[in-house]
């Protein structure tokens, strides 16, 4: 499995690579139409137009018969069994698309999250990185715990210990920009941790987890071992608004549209 998702980080970054020397929004419209096009790909091929718009038909033909027949209880209790059939059909005709648009998109939608979402932090700002216990102990004021710059530089405090909440924090100052590693050194192993600071620009990991399932639904970080003494760091970025998510989705609307109408005057040109 993380090979799998290793591989399509890899395809997701190689094809992000031309597009971010056009800038940011060159990268968001560049996911918006492949999401476009590949949904309404999959609509046109699964998706017969002549049964669609026969269910369509006949939902339309039991509302008009319910709103005709308001007055005869039973002629309306008729009507809306047949709405209720006519629902069914036309969601049955929908589903298995659905479906798939979704297992398809999916691992996209999470790509472009660790993408555009989350900022950078800040050069000299301060952050917090956060260390939770993977089980409960009761020496974690006592515990021998230190991290370090392996690649950047930038201050480092004492570690502040949290009982209560099984955790570790320190408070960091990145310096430079581009991708800083830290290495935590504690419950008898070392982890290396990747922190993002400044100009960076590319996809963020703010965690590393315990899990394969955590791992496909965050799959920018390594995941740590099963057997970590760790059970999650992270580091809290700044979110980057919402601005690139709207664009995304009205970007991805419109290449949709235009693939259905291309796949329709290609339909009905092969028709006739």
């Amino acid at each position: 499995m993380q090979a799998l998702i290793r591989y399509y980080n890899d395809a997701f970054d190689a094809y992000m690579a031309p597009l971010a020397v056009l800038g940011r929004w060159a990268e968001i419209l560049g996911v918006a139409a492949v999401l476009g096009i590949v949904v309404s790909l999959i609509f046109a091929a699964l998706v017969r137009g002549e049964r669609l718009r026969q269910a369509r038909d006949e939902l339309w033909a039991a509302l008009f018969e319910i709103w005709l027949y308001r007055r005869e209880p039973l002629l309306v209790w008729q009507a809306q069994l047949a709405l209720l059939k006519a629902n069914l059909r036309y969601s049955s005709i929908l589903l298995v698309p659905l479906v798939l648009s979704l297992l398809v998109s999916a691992p996209l939608l999470i790509q472009a999250h660790y993408r555009f979402a989350l900022a950078p932090i800040p050069s000299g700002a301060e952050t917090l990185l956060t260390a939770v216990l993977a089980r409960p102990a009761d020496d974690v004021a006592q515990m021998d715990c230190k991290i370090e710059w392996v690649q950047g530089t930038g201050v480092l405090s004492p570690s502040v210990r949290e009982p209560a909440l099984h955790r570790l924090v320190w408070r960091l100052q990145p310096e430079g920009s581009g991708e800083h590693v830290l290495r935590l050194t504690g419950c008898g192993q070392t982890v290396e941790f990747p922190l993002y600071v400044g100009d960076f620009a590319g996809s963020i990991a703010p965690a590393r987890q315990v899990g394969v399932l955590v791992h496909l639904f965050a799959p920018r970080a390594l995941p740590l071992e099963d057997d970590s003494g760790w059970g999650r760091i992270y580091v809290e970025y700044p979110r980057a608004g919402i601005e690139w998510l709207v664009w995304l989705t009205v970007c991805s609307l419109l290449c949709a549209f235009v693939v259905s109408r291309l796949v329709s005057r290609y339909r009905a040109h092969r028709n006739s």
